[in-house]
């Protein structure tokens, strides 16, 4: 308990340096263009390994870092969202219905709502989302599932940081940076379908904290089986 403590206030901490570059929770200082920073998440709590294997609603949750400064950069990469006007416009462009707890948060997600929501990017938002759902579901409260029995879900999500001396990237080198790479994938059976959401996300970090690159939103791939209680057969497409 001492020790989370200690993180807790080390990330608190962290704050005060990240709105002195600019991280107001609607723009970022030294981010991809309109991408931000939301500070509630940025300090949450979040566990380093937590998994529920027994029953039908399953999950995992795996966090790799070493030290307090890897688990700043970490957090930070998974509280620095894309902007709010590119996701409503995607969902605007393409009919999508993205829910009314839409307003007045920081948006992982384009369309969807409850169980089928579908991530657009990884972040802590993501995360929260399906391990909520996950535990109420293991609780036999199905809300969120249109009160629908389903027959289980599954919740995957794994996160990497760590330095490298070069990371190359399309068009230029950058060196002594930090990248974290986090993968979730999320897939249920109400008894006819069986989606399931595979996403990725690279984030390029320096030293100080500054996000230098951000990679692989907008390219959720979905999966859609037919569920073993009506038939065979699978329907793929990539996310917008």
């Amino acid at each position: 308990m001492q020790e989370v403590r200690r993180q807790r206030l080390r990330v608190i901490a962290l704050i005060g340096s990240l709105l002195a570059l600019g991280y107001t929770g609607s723009g970022s200082a030294s981010g991809p263009r309109g991408y931000f920073i939301d500070p509630r998440q940025l300090v949450a709590d979040r566990p380093t390994d937590l998994v529920e294997a027994e029953g039908d609603f399953t999950l995992a949750i795996h966090r790799r870092f070493e030290g307090s400064a890897e688990l700043k950069l970490l957090s930070i990469a998974e509280a620095i969202y894309p902007p709010r006007e590119l996701l409503i416009s995607r969902a605007i462009e393409q009919n999508q219905v993205m829910g009314s707890d839409s307003a007045g948060t920081p948006l992982w997600w384009c369309d969807g709502s409850g169980v089928s929501r579908v991530p657009y990017c990884v972040t802590l938002g993501a995360i929260e989302h399906y391990t909520q759902l996950t535990e109420r579901f293991r609780a036999h409260n199905f809300r969120g599932a249109w009160d629908h029995n389903l027959f289980w879900s599954d919740f995957r999500y794994d996160a990497t940081i760590s330095f490298r001396p070069h990371y190359y990237l399309e068009d230029s080198t950058v060196t002594n940076v930090y990248v974290a790479e986090m993968a979730l994938t999320w897939s249920f059976d109400d008894g006819t379908f069986v989606p399931v959401s595979i996403a990725h996300r690279v984030v390029v970090l320096s030293r100080n904290g500054d996000v230098l690159v951000v990679k692989g939103d907008g390219s959720t791939e979905e999966q859609v089986n037919m569920s073993s209680h009506r038939g065979i057969g699978r329907v793929e497409q990539l996310m917008r």
